[in-house]
């Protein structure tokens, strides 16, 4: 590997750690273990609720449905996904905190 290489994923790293903190921003990690409960649980939270909200609200039944519709349906489910999301935070928080 050379130093440009390296020097890319640790800039990579570094995007990445400050976005999961800024996601997550009250549990701040103040520990070893802190930051690698943010690494190890912190992105796959992110990327599990961005993959739900994408495809529940990019599938074909919002697409082939009146605006109207749409929203009546779309908003509780928007409701739903938040709450959802909500949760995944919270317990990604809680573990960092407890580390």
């Amino acid at each position: 590997m050379t130093l440009r290489e390296a020097v890319s994923w640790i800039g990579l790293a570094a995007v990445l750690l400050c976005g999961l903190l800024y996601l997550y921003f009250p549990a701040v990690p103040h520990s070893v273990l802190g930051w690698a409960v943010l690494a190890a649980l912190g992105l796959p939270v992110w990327l599990f609720v961005e993959w739900i909200g994408n495809g529940v609200l990019g599938s074909r039944f919002f697409a082939n449905r009146s605006s109207g519709f749409r929203i009546l349906i779309g908003l509780p489910v928007v409701f739903v996904l938040v709450a959802i999301a909500a949760a995944c935070v919270r317990w990604v928080q809680a573990a960092i905190f407890a580390a």
